[in-house]
């Protein structure tokens, strides 16, 4: 489904990525791990168009493009087919979650709004939260926010999600329920990429693992080969040290 080959991004002459490959099929589950710094959320930032690669080649949906001359046109045409769920939930604070939802479809799909509704409380529903369509973000706690944000990614009914760390906002106590709504998405067959240090997760929801650090992909692997059978002791140590956090 995605091929990104040589991927390269600079902030004022900083080389952050420095020529990531990776590749996705559909249904996958990469989990991308790897030390702060070492470029995940500029990877996903770029693969989104957030922020325009310096360098690389996408293929996406068995279309190749040179992804730092993409124009704004073929851009708002593959993000057509992306949902990405940030950090920091990233909603209107004036809007319900059932407005924060339909507001995409609304205005960027110009679909109609009983459509956009139907839509949207579908998506509610496989998070969890059809019963809070209503609410204000300031009603709702941290994971309810970010399920919220998930079930707008999810409206778009995109061909592949992008998540960027997604609990790392939260409190203990509420990354289970984000986790939960990730992984039913799973188990439903949709294609993501997820930036995490929650090692639980990355091992029993996850197809394939990326290793980043110091903008290189030092390890792409399945998942059961990259636990059972990891060889390069810098991941080793990596693994030990979320391993320790979760005693």
């Amino acid at each position: 489904m995605l091929e990104i080959h040589g991927l390269r991004k600079s902030f004022d002459g900083n080389e952050i990525l420095k020529g990531v490959d990776l590749a996705v099929d559909k249904g996958d589950v990469l989990a991308v791990l790897g030390p702060s710094g070492g470029g995940k959320t500029t990877l996903l930032r770029c693969m989104n168009y957030l922020e325009r690669p310096d360098a690389g080649q996408m293929t996406f949906l068995g279309k190749t493009v040179d992804m730092a001359t993409m124009s704004r046109r073929d851009i708002a045409a593959y993000r057509r087919h992306t949902g990405f769920v940030f950090q920091s939930y990233n909603l209107f604070s004036n809007k319900t979650a059932l407005q924060n939802v339909t507001e995409g479809l609304i205005v960027a799909r110009k679909m109609p709004k009983h459509e956009a509704e139907e839509r949207a409380m579908a998506a509610l529903e496989r998070v969890g939260l059809a019963d809070k369509r209503d609410a204000y973000p300031a009603h709702l706690s941290g994971g309810q926010q970010q399920r919220v944000a998930i079930a707008r990614a999810v409206a778009g009914q995109p061909d592949i999600i992008y998540f960027d760390e997604p609990t790392s906002a939260l409190d203990p106590e509420l990354i289970g329920g984000v986790l939960d709504a990730i992984q039913q998405l799973a188990e439903d067959g949709m294609t993501m990429i997820v930036v995490t240090h929650e090692i639980h997760f990355a091992r029993h929801v996850s197809t394939k693992v990326l290793f980043m650090e110091e903008g290189k992909a030092l390890v792409t692997a399945p998942t059961a080969a990259f636990f059972e059978e990891q060889k390069l002791e810098r991941v080793q140590t990596f693994l030990r040290s979320l391993d320790r956090k979760d005693e």
